[in-house]
Parts: C-alpha cells; structure tokens; sequence
C-alpha cells in the first residue's frame, strides 16, 4: 500500500474533513447487496430481490462501478424498503452491518481513518447507500459521521422513493462542499478516499485525494494525476487487471 504524502495542517480553528467512499473503498463489495441478503434471511424482503444481488456483487467486486451497478442500486434501495417501516428497517441494518458488512471492512483503510481521527480530523462517509444504514457504519466504527441517500418517508413507513437524488458522482462533491462550508472548513485541506471514476468530481475537490482499490478509469486518472493509490488487501490482484 502506497503511503500517503504529508499534508500541511491547518490553523487548529479550521477543521480538516476526510470523506470516505463505502462500497469497494472501506468495505468489499456492495453494502446494499449485502443488505439485500440479511434483508431476506430476517423475512423483510423476498428472494427475488436477492437473485439479482448474488450476481451483481461479484462482478462489482472484480470490476468495479458501472453504469448498470448504479442504476440497479437506485432501484434495488428503492425496491427493497417500499412499504417497509423505517423501524423494521433499522433492525434489519444492524443485523445486515454486524453479520455481513463489518466483516468485510478493509482493516487497513479502517486504521487509515483512525489515524486520521487521532490527528482531530473528522471523518464522514458519503455513499450512495441509504441513510440509515450508512449511520449504523459511521456509528460503530465511531466515526464523525455520515451521508448517504435519503429515502421518502411517510407516517413511519417508506414510500420507495428516492428523497432527492442519489448521492453519487457530482452529487457526492456538492454534498462535501456543502459539509465544508457548513463546518467552516478549507477543502484544499481536506481528504477524499474513493474507488470509482465517479467519484473524481468529489476528489478532485480536495487537496488529498487517496484513489483506494481503484476501477480501471480511476487509476488512469490517479496515475496521470500523481495520486496516492492504496491496494488494501486481496485488492493488489485487481491492480494489473486494472491497468
């Protein structure tokens, strides 16, 4: 793993926010099709939703973000809480972070964030996966917080909407830009950790861009760009595929 380059620290009053991308970055694989899998085994959803994600979460593993993954993960959110109540999908969260997410959390990218955490940074995820379940990550692993996609919510129960857009591609940067001026922070001192070409906006934005088990598209661009690249784990293999 390539070890980061050394920042300038900023005046203490100036607050310094590391964004972190979930899917392939932090965790391997999908956390929504992990989700879709504990969803199922606690009786929320049926097995027809499961089927698809089985399929999608290995190719994503191997290959990265593609247009199709994100569609199918706008619908599969989508799909999976229609008619739900956000109560029951909190339970099942918890189960699906602690049985299936929190395993495959990349341990060297987690001690990443925790360094940066010792230094007094805050560290917020941003992810396309719904809200809920991105708090429940950013909770048990005591990190400042997180953003992710807002789902419609009505008289305690989930429409199957989306609240807004889906925080992906450019939607991630305005979301990091807005967390910075709402806390009063330089994004030129920021940090952004992300594996997918989408997310360049988002790391181009800051002044510490980390491209972490990178999709093809990104690692040309990190490599063109002279960014810090980090190959955490079993993750080395993808690198020559990649390229």
């Amino acid at each position: 793993m390539v070890s980061p380059k050394k920042s300038t620290q900023p005046a203490a009053s100036s607050p310094v926010l590391v964004f972190v991308d979930v899917d392939n970055t932090l965790v391997k694989g999908a956390s929504i099709f992990m989700f879709a899998i504990e969803a199922w085994k606690s009786g929320f959803i049926k097995w027809h939703h499961v089927i698809p994600a089985l399929f999608q979460q290995r190719y994503f593993i191997k290959k990265g973000e593609t247009s199709k993954r994100l569609n199918s993960t706008r619908e599969r959110a989508q799909a999976l809480v229609a008619g739900h109540s956000v109560a029951a999908f909190e339970q099942v969260a918890e189960i699906a972070w602690r049985r299936s997410i929190a395993p495959k959390v990349f341990p060297e990218i987690l001690q990443e964030l925790q360094d940066h955490l010792g230094k007094g940074r805050q560290v917020w995820l941003l992810t396309a996966s719904p809200q809920g379940l991105a708090s429940v990550m950013a909770r048990d692993l005591r990190l400042t917080g997180a953003i992710g996609t807002s789902l419609e919510m009505q008289d305690g129960n989930f429409t199957g909407n989306i609240d807004g857009e889906l925080l992906h591609g450019p939607n991630k940067a305005a979301a990091a830009a807005e967390l910075a001026q709402r806390l009063d922070a330089n994004l030129r001192d920021c940090f952004a950790y992300s594996d997918s070409a989408a997310d360049i906006p988002l790391l181009e934005s800051v002044g510490n861009p980390r491209a972490v088990n990178p999709d093809s598209a990104l690692l040309a661009h990190a490599q063109n760009r002279g960014w810090p690249q980090l190959w955490p784990g079993e993750t080395e293999k993808h690198k020559r595929r990649r390229s």
